[in-house]
């Protein structure tokens, strides 16, 4: 079984995305027993395998491959650094926070977009970890609904009132996604307006938050208000420029 689990882990690396997606679901469907040959692997496989491997590590949901995880936040790819923190969060690895931080405060230094997806999340691990506090404004915070699948989201319908109340309190807001709740069926993506926005990230603070709220708000007019629809909202604070 063991040259059938080390040709698993060297297929990760195949040339063909289906032959390393097959070993990703074998390893998966195998258990925990795969861990230890693919926690020693790792840092000799290609990225594209190591994606596969985080996707392994994450289906299993065992703290085993905490150091190997924490080694792979300062990988050279950026997804691998991304998918890496965000494994550390659903693992609930806190002894991670010093490294996701380096890694998020390299990202702010290079002036890299805030709402690149490198940065939303290693943002999104720091506040899972409980290592980054996001300002939730009170008026805000009584609107949300917290869904398991998506996290904190409001109803469409009061979409406009929570983008005016997070620029009330100093935050920025990125950008919006809307979700159709169906009862006893889950959460699904719903296609929003088409609007996005790129502001001026060398304006001063309070223009990018005026900004951000204008675009935002211009979103939110031409969103769908039809029961059952919320947005999840993507915002951040000064401090995370």
């Amino acid at each position: 079984m063991d040259d059938v689990i080390a040709r698993w882990i060297g297929e990760l690396d195949a040339d063909s995305s289906g032959v390393a997606m097959d070993a990703q679901y074998a390893l998966i469907a195998e258990g925990p027993e795969v861990l230890d040959e693919l926690v020693a692997a790792v840092p000799h496989l290609g990225t594209y395998g190591q994606l596969c491997a985080l996707e392994v590590f994450t289906a299993l949901k065992d703290p085993r491959p905490g150091d190997v995880l924490i080694d792979l936040v300062d990988s050279e790819a950026a997804t691998v650094r991304q998918w890496a923190a965000e494994a550390l969060a659903d693992l609930e690895i806190r002894r991670a926070v010093p490294a996701i931080r380096r890694a998020y405060e390299a990202f702010r230094r290079r002036g890299e977009a805030p709402d690149d997806s490198e940065g939303e999340g290693l943002r999104w691990a720091l506040t899972d970890l409980g290592a980054r506090e996001p300002v939730i404004p009170p008026r805000a915070a009584a609107l949300r609904a917290s869904l398991e699948d998506v996290g904190s989201a409001w109803p469409t319908a009061h979409l406009a009132e929570v983008i005016e109340d997070l620029a009330a309190h100093d935050q920025a807001v990125l950008y919006f996604q809307v979700w159709r709740v169906e009862q006893g069926k889950g959460v699904f993506w719903q296609r929003g307006p088409g609007i996005d926005w790129d502001v001026d990230r060398r304006s001063p603070w309070a223009r990018i938050v005026a900004d951000c709220r204008d675009w935002a708000l211009l979103a939110a007019e031409a969103t769908d208000k039809a029961p059952g629809l919320v947005a999840t909202i993507s915002w951040i604070d000064a401090s995370d420029l």
